[in-house]
């Protein structure tokens, strides 16, 4: 038969089959089953009994997890009533469905990439996401029962199976001595048993990390016996291609700069980790749907110390206004003669834009108005204590035309990505010093560099990068900067840059330390999701 042939080549062309006995090709392809799918064609379904598995020829698949979640209860009558919709809709209204109530785990896509074959060895494994084409696809795809009938009829056949599984495990990488490690030894540590311990791997681990939290976790488990929480530490960063290197913990924790991702998520959830304890408030790195999708438990740190932020803010004002970098250059080469290249101007009686009065905000405020300065903030909330201090509020496009300096001090949000940008540069007063102490990604750096070339912005002060990621918290001394808005920045005589350390005071590391402990505490002891008191996943997105 034409479609046993068809059938064959595509056995061949999967690193499952490629290499079985031309008697097991055979008794595969007469079962194998030809689907031309349209876009949306769902083959398996979130929740329901995996029982096929799919050979794709050409086109893509696409792995979806429904985010529709509530509250715990309901969830399952919920997700159930979605799927059931999706039955009765046409083809081309599920693409869009799945689109707005679900999150894209990922794609399966390449000739002869088989998904799901696994799963039908095991009896009852029920599908984690939703499988449906995107876009038309050609799909090969064998019933649960017929494969296991052909691996039952010989053992033969079960013997090409655990070759084939052998050759695609890998056994050199971190993540799985890890793994190896922790089966071997039963999660033992330090004399406790698995079920007494918490597992945490850290990221993006530097000095201070480690010099901080070592001791801390000592201290706790000194002070508990109902279980031991153990921290191990690398310094790379989370990503898609670090994930495995969580295999045998269950929770991880991370910084600012790691990434979570759906892929990452996706990753994670396989290897057991069920928990992200984010060592600082901001989380705009993590994919909260994709964490939702997965069970993930995410917790922050909501505040540290406050103060910190604020105070840097200040710190990077004056150096951008009395140039005391260069000033102190200077004096440190002998040259101690005063120009105009030194002089700044009177905090006193200007005019100073705040932009978000959140807790950092309104202690910035406080001191702003020390200086004896005019108070102008803008914030969808309005602060009644910012208010009563001497404070006024005003439109966006009010502060921006009147403040001589603008501090920037709200979250990054779809709606504040890139406030600074080059439309809005002639709104801005000429002259303007613009500080930022929260996010990068608040200001379009090519727009910044404009706003600097024409005079608009007189200086800026900044301790956040929209593009920080691949270099902050780390050395590059010695190695070549590549990103040309960087050396852009670094080279402006009016730019003071600093690598993200706003936060970096005693007090504050000690908080970050502490309640990122208790947030552990507090997962280890049964509070998940949004029942976690510093849970930052939103009920609905």
């Amino acid at each position: 038969m034409a479609i046993s042939e068809e059938a064959l080549k595509i056995l061949k062309a999967t690193s499952w089959f490629a290499s079985s006995s031309d008697e097991l090709l055979q008794a595969l392809a007469s079962k194998l089953k030809f689907v031309d799918a349209e876009d949306g064609h769902i083959f398996i379904e979130e929740g329901t009994i995996i029982d096929k598995f799919m050979i794709l020829e050409s086109g893509q698949l696409v792995r979806t997890k429904l985010h529709i979640l509530d509250e715990e209860s309901g969830a399952k009558g919920r997700r159930a009533s979605f799927r059931s919709s999706l039955r009765n809709m046409k083809r081309a209204e599920v693409s869009a469905s799945i689109k707005r109530n679900a999150v894209e785990v990922d794609t399966i896509e390449g000739h002869g990439r088989v998904t799901g074959l696994l799963h039908n060895i095991k009896d009852g494994s029920t599908a984690f996401a939703t499988v449906t084409s995107k876009g038309s696809a050609k799909v090969w795809v064998m019933h649960k029962t017929d494969f296991r009938d052909i691996l039952a009829s010989k053992p033969e056949f079960m013997f090409d199976l655990l070759g084939a599984m052998a050759t695609e495990l890998r056994t050199g990488s971190k993540s799985l001595r890890t793994l190896m490690t922790n089966l071997k030894t039963g999660g033992k540590s330090d004399g406790t048993d698995a079920k007494d311990t918490l597992r945490v791997l850290c990221y993006d681990t530097t000095s201070w990390v480690s010099e901080a939290f070592k001791p801390a976790v000592e201290a706790f488990n000194k002070s508990h016996d109902d279980f031991q929480m153990i921290i191990d530490y690398t310094s790379e960063r989370l990503g898609p291609q670090t994930a495995t290197y969580a295999a045998g913990y269950e929770a991880v924790c991370t910084f600012v700069n790691d990434t979570a991702d759906a892929d990452t998520m996706q990753t994670l959830s396989r290897l057991g980790v069920s928990m992200i304890a984010q060592r600082a408030a901001g989380f705009d790195r993590i994919d909260t749907k994709a964490a939702r999708a997965y069970g993930m438990t995410v917790a922050r740190v909501p505040a540290y110390s406050p103060y910190a932020v604020a105070e840097h803010g200040i710190a990077l004002l004056m150096a951008v206004n009395r140039k005391t970098s260069k000033a102190s250059n200077r004096v440190k080469m002998a040259n101690f003669t005063l120009d105009a290249g030194l002089m700044g101007m009177d905090i006193h009686g200007k005019t100073v834009g705040v932009m978000g009065t959140g807790k950092i905000g309104q202690i910035l405020c406080n001191i702003i108005l020390g200086f004896g300065a005019k108070l102008i903030c803008y914030d969808v909330f309005q602060s009644e204590a910012v208010k009563k201090a001497g404070g006024t509020y005003m439109s966006q496009g009010e502060v921006f035309a009147q403040s001589d300096i603008l501090f920037l001090m709200m979250p990054l949000l779809p709606a504040t990505k890139h406030t600074i940008n080059e439309s809005m540069l002639p709104k801005l007063k000429k002259g303007v010093i613009l500080i930022n102490t929260s996010r990068g990604g608040l200001i379009d750096t090519k727009a910044l560099l404009k706003g600097l070339h024409s005079g608009i912005i007189s200086g800026v002060g900044m301790d956040v990068y929209e593009n920080e990621q691949a270099y902050f918290f780390q050395d590059w001394s010695a190695k070549n900067i590549q990103d040309p808005d960087l050396l852009a920045l670094l080279g402006e005589p009016g730019v003071v840059l600093t690598a993200h350390q706003a936060f970096f005071t005693k007090e504050a590391v000690n908080k970050i330390t502490s309640t990122t402990i208790e947030n552990l505490e507090a997962f280890k002891m049964g509070k998940h999701r949004l029942e976690h008191p510093n849970n930052c996943i939103p009920k609905d997105d």
